[in-house]
């Protein structure tokens, strides 16, 4: 294969694994909303948003201690690793510190825009806060094991939890210009 055949099968492969997280994101996000499976507590003040949205934040930040828990456990297993200056368990230890470095990132940019994004959304809307945080889980569950597999089928949980990500960023600012940032406060 020359290697511009290459370059073009990785892209080809690249795109149809985007678009098919993006689909099934958003086939996840129409049906989740749909049939979300309990009632929400009631939600009227933004104080009762932020800390809805803040303790659904737990089992995203979970994902982030088991990343770390895995970094730790070859570290354990393996003594150059356990060393952080030896160059041979930089190399042991780079797939697991790359997961970790990728999720913790990713949780940055989520959870401030989940933040954000609950202050903008109704009491009956905020049932996207945890179909948001389920699916945060679940993406970086599937980046672990498709960056395992091939590091680049790692793009399906990639995207699956940029894009969600990147659509509530984007919300979130068509918010604040057309209804400012004195929106849902004060009387």
């Amino acid at each position: 294969m020359a290697p511009s055949d290459w370059t073009a099968k990785r892209s080809s492969d690249f795109y149809f694994r985007l678009t098919t997280a993006a689909g099934l994101t958003t086939i996840y996000f129409f049906l989740g909303y749909r049939f979300f499976p309990f009632q929400l507590p009631v939600l009227d003040t933004v104080l009762d948003r932020l800390v809805f949205t803040l303790r659904w934040q737990v089992c995203g930040a979970f994902v982030i201690i088991m990343a770390l828990h895995w970094v730790i456990n070859i570290r354990e297993k393996n003594d150059c690793a356990a060393n952080p200056l030896d160059k041979r368990g930089v190399e042991i230890t780079q797939l697991a510190r790359n997961i970790l470095q990728n999720t913790i990132e990713q949780y940055l940019f989520h959870f401030v825009a989940q933040m954000v994004l609950c202050t903008y959304l109704t009491s009956e809307t905020m049932k996207v806060i945890p179909l948001l945080v389920v699916l945060f889980v679940v993406a970086r569950v599937v980046f672990k094991v498709c960056y395992e597999i091939d590091p680049m089928m790692r793009v399906y949980g990639f995207s699956t939890t940029f894009l969600p990500t990147v659509v509530t960023w984007v919300y979130c600012l068509y918010c604040f210009v057309f209804y400012g940032a004195g929106f849902g406060l004060g009387n």
